[in-house]
């Protein structure tokens, strides 16, 4: 029985892996409180967990009689591989293995990395270890600790807060505010914004009253708009009504004015017709008068009654035919004159 039960024993403590885990230890020193943290707290990196927390002490530095609280963690080492399965990244791979842990942590170190604590549970208040990388925040080593390997730490988010609340000018901010506040006591309190604001309750009182009158004129202005409209719209229904029968007589009068304008085409060209034709008469006629002139001149003589009237005769004939054909010319140009009459401008 008792061999058995050493086997289960050997089985339940070799079986976990504890035995064959490879683990480092480290120490952190965090300036403020580690109120939250405990024992077995896992540590983190990127939301992986790599180890936990194993002790915390409080330490007593009789140099400068100050007072820390070391934080000693567990980092398995099987958490963490390393690239390498690529020929060009198996020499560096090999090249990293063979550096001591604190070479391996100096390197992550100036890298940036750094330990912070975090709430694990709003609730219950607990942290936790974070690694993170930070390369901007300055290395701060105690060096209290020889035996671990010490990695640098950071503030909280709380205490980062808390520091550049500390790093303002808290008086003076207040002083400005104080002073502030006294200026806009002054201001308002001031002579001048109680008149301002007596005047203008004085102008709204004012324009009150200016719509109250708007409002009573608006009535009878409406309604005196609406009558307008009204007799606006019976004056342009008469006016339509007298407008259609002037439309019909006026196209009836073009119309008539047309055909008579037609008419007169047709009579002035056969007119003018019968016209030349005269004159083509009178022409001849006073050709043949004026070789019967010359024949009697001979008979007679030049001085003789009869050649003197003759010759009278005959230039009256020509101004009558020179009349006809400007008339001829003119209804040509102008037949509209056998309707109106020859005007003032016809005869330029």
């Amino acid at each position: 029985m008792g061999a058995v039960a050493l086997a289960i024993i050997g089985v339940l403590v070799f079986g976990s892996g504890k035995f064959f885990t490879k683990r480092q230890e480290y120490v952190l020193f965090f300036d403020g409180s580690v109120k939250g943290l405990n024992i077995g707290a896992p540590v983190m990196f990127k939301g992986v967990k790599i180890g936990s927390v194993t002790d915390i002490k409080v330490v007593f530095n009789p140099e400068d009689l100050s007072l820390w609280t070391p934080v000693y963690i567990q980092v398995e080492s099987g958490r963490i591989s390393t690239l390498g399965e690529e020929p060009r990244l198996s020499g560096m791979r090999e090249l990293f293995e063979r550096l001591r842990p604190k070479q391996r942590v100096g390197m992550f170190v100036e890298r940036g990395m750094r330990a912070q604590l975090q709430i694990q549970s709003l609730v219950t208040g607990q942290l936790f270890v974070a690694f993170l990388f930070r390369p901007e925040t300055p290395v701060k080593l105690k060096g209290l600790e020889k035996r671990y390997i010490e990695i640098p730490t950071i503030p909280t988010a709380m205490q980062e807060m808390a520091e550049r609340i500390e790093k303002l000018p808290i008086e003076d901010i207040l002083n400005k505010v104080l002073a502030a506040v006294d200026g806009i006591e002054k201001v308002v309190n001031s002579p001048e914004v109680e008149n301002t604001v007596h005047s203008l309750n004085q102008t709204l009182e004012d324009i009150q009253k200016l719509i109250r009158n708007v409002d009573a004129q608006v009535g009878p202005l409406s309604s005196s708009v609406e009558k307008t409209l009204r007799d606006t719209q019976k004056l342009v229904q008469n006016a339509n009504k007298q407008v259609s029968p002037l439309a019909s007589s006026i196209k009836g009068t073009v119309e008539d004015y047309g055909k008579l304008a037609r008419n007169l085409d047709s009579q002035v060209e056969p007119l003018a017709s019968t016209i030349e034709e005269t004159l083509g008469k009178a022409r001849t006629a006073m050709e043949q008068a004026r070789k019967t002139l010359a024949v009697a001149e001979t008979d007679l003589g030049e001085d003789s009654p009869l050649l003197v009237e003759f010759d009278n005769a005959l230039r009256e004939v020509g101004a009558a035919a020179r009349s006809i054909r400007l008339l001829a010319d003119y209804l040509k140009r102008h037949p509209e004159a056998l309707l109106k009459g020859k005007g003032s401008s016809g005869g330029k």
